[in-house]
């Protein structure tokens, strides 16, 4: 016969043969807790399929007893703290056993899901490398060995990075809001849940200007036959080029 008033915490992918009795005791000393009135809430069975422990509450207090689910599950002021708590500490439970679970209420509603397992975060992956970035100096300074660096790249993107040693900062420094250079030296990335990698950070062991390097081109395109470096129309040098 089914009693009345009856609580049900189903562990989703368990069995009653599967679920030892430590953990049975575990589950219910967190119904108890969220249910209260433990000297008239009792334990009924365990049913068959996944795991579902159900509990059933006397006449007198079910409505106390459903006053007080509702307000732990709404997270209420109100709600007594251990009610509170046992409905994350059940989560954890789940969590620990790699389920998830539901607790239903005496018609039969899922009143509150419980990931378990499956709000487990993804593990981290990292890695480290040897890294080029280019950027603006935006920020920079420090009182030890390790200086603080913060790139600006064209993308917008700010970079972290470390300087290594007082005299390598004092050169990059003269950088700040000025031309784009190129840091070099051992990034540390990680991936991101959708498979994109990003730079946590960067230890800069050496830099290059990039203004030198333009204006090398620029010199060197001045000396080519063409009128590129007059200001000659581009469309019209291009063709040159093509026809030789």
């Amino acid at each position: 016969m089914k009693k009345p008033n009856a609580y049900t915490l189903r562990i989703i992918g368990s069995s009653p043969s599967s679920l030892p009795l430590s953990r049975l005791a575990l589950y219910l000393a967190e119904m108890s807790k969220l249910l209260g009135h433990s000297e008239k809430v009792h334990f009924d069975k365990v049913v068959k399929g996944s795991a579902a422990l159900r509990v059933w509450v006397e006449e007198d207090v079910a409505p106390a007893v459903k006053a007080r689910t509702r307000l732990a599950i709404a997270g209420s002021n109100s709600a007594p703290k251990e009610a509170v708590e046992s409905l994350s500490r059940i989560n954890e439970l789940l969590s620990q056993d790699g389920k998830r679970g539901e607790l239903k209420n005496p018609e039969g509603t899922v009143v509150i899901p419980f990931p378990g397992g499956a709000s487990k975060p993804q593990e981290a992956i990292t890695m480290d490398d040897e890294t080029s970035i280019v950027g603006q100096v935006i920020k920079i300074g420090g009182r030890d060995d390790t200086i603080p660096l913060t790139l600006t790249g064209s993308d917008g993107i700010h970079y972290n990075c470390t300087v290594k040693g007082r005299e390598l900062a004092k050169e990059i420094s003269a950088y700040y809001l000025g031309d784009l250079i190129e840091v070099s030296g051992k990034g540390y990335w990680s991936r991101l849940p959708g498979g994109k990698w990003v730079l946590d950070r960067l230890i800069v062991r050496s830099y290059r200007e990039l203004a030198d390097d333009w204006d090398d081109a620029l010199t060197l395109m001045s000396q080519l036959s063409t009128d590129w470096g007059g200001g000659g129309d581009v469309e019209e040098t291009c063709a040159k080029i093509r026809r030789g």
